[in-house]
């Protein structure tokens, strides 16, 4: 089982390495995007809110991120990955191998066997917003800084800017 705690502290950890200004918000729990606007106010912190999908391919898991409000083109996804199968993970699996419940999925810290595609206008936010896998922790951080937090990784990254509809 994969200790959600942990994985907190493993983004946190990568964003010190980096030396990446960001702030950590502790609040009520936030499960849903109509949850956030509310918790957001109450708590302080601003931004546009990250979108991190884990996507079920054929075979594997894959982690999609980009922001609130994009619709994700799933046949696009399908056929650049050359799968026959792409679906959202279950709850059971985003738990599973991910230790997060929905709503809380998250950009990076986890497995390097995921890869992770990456809308280059996450890059372009003043500040990106997203739960580091606990509903009651947010991470806001400049989206500039987040390429630097990518390029260390060891996962495989890949910039895609065709995967929302447009």
């Amino acid at each position: 089982m994969i200790n959600p705690i942990n994985i907190k502290n493993t983004i946190i950890s990568l964003l010190d390495k980096e030396q990446i200004d960001y702030k950590l918000f502790e609040h009520k729990p936030v499960l849903s995007y109509e949850d956030s606007v509310e918790v957001q106010r109450e708590a302080g912190y601003e931004g546009t809110e990250g979108k991190s999908l884990v996507l079920k391919t054929d075979d594997t898991f894959i982690v999609y991120v980009t922001i609130m409000g994009k619709k994700v083109n799933f046949a696009v996804i399908k056929e650049t990955l050359g799968v026959k199968k792409i679906r959202l993970a279950t709850p059971e699996e985003l738990q599973e191998h991910f230790g997060a419940v929905p709503g809380c999925a998250y950009p990076f810290g986890f497995d390097e066997t995921y890869a992770i595609y990456v809308d280059p206008t996450i890059y372009e936010q003043p500040w990106f917003i997203f739960s580091p896998a606990l509903p009651t922790y947010t991470v806001q951080v400049h989206g500039e800084d987040l390429k630097k937090v990518f390029n260390i990784l060891p996962n495989k990254v890949t910039e895609v800017k065709t995967f929302n509809l447009a």
